[in-house]
């Protein structure tokens, strides 16, 4: 075993009710749907910058030794559906999966082709929740952030956020 192996399923971990809780809501979606995938370097999580386009981002340290899961701080804000946090998460993990942000081999040459993660969620059991949450940010997201956005991105502001350089 690495030393950067940490095992997911060392207590059970419940669904965090908290926003802010990045860390914990990773480490239950590892434990809910990713328990075959083993986490062989340091998986850090936060909110990065609030995107038009983007949900989430992930990256691998040059040494591969960290994997870094930026998330759009806008999806702390209470109005956006659970299911948003929820698939973004599980759509970097679909990556660090793949060996796309992770040291793990990498399983295929493109991170989006063929609707690789699409058809990944859905094997993992977050069909219905993928299918809710494209369905939400088809009607609503664009009309959000511009709400947001003419709101000076008020309810955005807060702790748990990366610095920039880990957000690019």
């Amino acid at each position: 075993m690495s030393p950067y192996t940490m095992p997911v399923d060392i207590m059970p971990v419940e669904k965090p009710d908290n926003r802010m809780e990045l860390t914990k809501y990773l480490n239950w979606i590892w434990q809910t749907y990713f328990t075959d995938v083993p986490r062989i370097n340091t998986v850090e999580i936060a909110y990065c910058f609030h995107w038009k386009s983007r949900l989430g981002l992930i990256r691998l340290s040059l040494d591969s030794t960290l994997t870094f899961i930026g998330i759009n701080t806008l999806l702390q804000v209470a109005t956006i559906p659970d299911e948003i946090l929820l698939i973004t998460i599980a759509h970097e993990m679909v990556h660090y999966t793949h060996g796309f942000g992770s040291p793990l081999p990498r399983q295929h040459k493109h991170p989006h082709a063929n609707q690789i993660v699409e058809r990944e969620l859905e094997q993992r059991g977050l069909g219905i929740s993928l299918r809710n949450c494209n369905e939400w940010i088809d009607k609503y997201w664009y009309s959000f952030y511009d709400m947001q956005r003419a709101s000076g991105w008020t309810d955005t502001t807060g702790a748990g956020h990366a610095t920039q350089r880990q957000c690019r």
